[in-house]
């Protein structure tokens, strides 16, 4: 199910945004437990940066009711600046409560070093993926005997992308094995055709 939500009170700022309940069709405990449901926000990507921008003003409000006993503040200096670091792996209050401690050690991390860690941490995601050298060599031998398979590996290998945690759009793989994945697509395609062809004209 998917509909249109908004973030209260920001609805100008933010615009409109897509909720899609992901969560299990089926639930094997059969206790219908509201608790486990699963929803995911789909944002525009120039809606990203405002949306982290939200949810660190939300965040913030929360700090100072942290529970003292909160596992962050077990954490090491260089565990803290880990979380500083990924920040698109924490939440928006374990990123804010870091900084916090960080500074009452005597460890300032300013703006300018954070925006440099995201920099840099973006530049590291959007490298491509390891080479899926398995999948190609697949794809290949499928492609020749006109597997239907052959032509889902090769659009797969062209077109796949992930989302940075600024929205951007990358591709999964580079430029090579995404070429690998053209001429399985096409060489799958030319091979589905003829295979086609050839059982049509059988029965002429």
């Amino acid at each position: 199910m998917q509909q249109l939500w908004h973030w209260p009170k920001h609805s100008e700022k933010m615009g409109y945004c897509g909720l899609e309940d992901v969560s299990e069709n089926f639930d094997v405990s059969f206790a219908n437990n509201e608790i486990n449901k699963d929803f995911r926000i789909k944002l525009k990507p120039a809606d990203f940066e405002r949306a982290d921008t939200l949810l660190l003003q939300l965040a913030e409000k929360d700090l100072a009711d942290i529970d003292p006993g909160y596992y962050i503040f077990d954490f090491s200096d260089e565990e803290l600046k880990e979380i500083i670091e990924k920040q698109d792996e924490w939440n928006s209050l374990d990123f804010l409560l870091s900084k916090k401690i960080l500074k009452e050690r005597g460890v300032e991390v300013n703006v300018s070093q954070i925006q440099t860690l995201k920099e840099k941490r973006l530049e590291a995601l959007a490298e491509p993926e390891e080479s899926p050298k398995v999948l190609i060599v697949a794809g290949y031998i499928l492609a020749v005997v006109g597997g239907l398979i052959a032509i889902i590996i090769g659009a797969y290998l062209r077109t796949h992308k992930r989302t940075l945690p600024n929205g951007e759009h990358v591709f999964n793989y580079a430029p090579a094995d995404r070429a690998h994945g053209e001429r399985i697509l096409i060489i799958g395609i030319l091979a589905l055709v003829l295979s086609a062809a050839y059982q049509f004209m059988k029965y002429i």
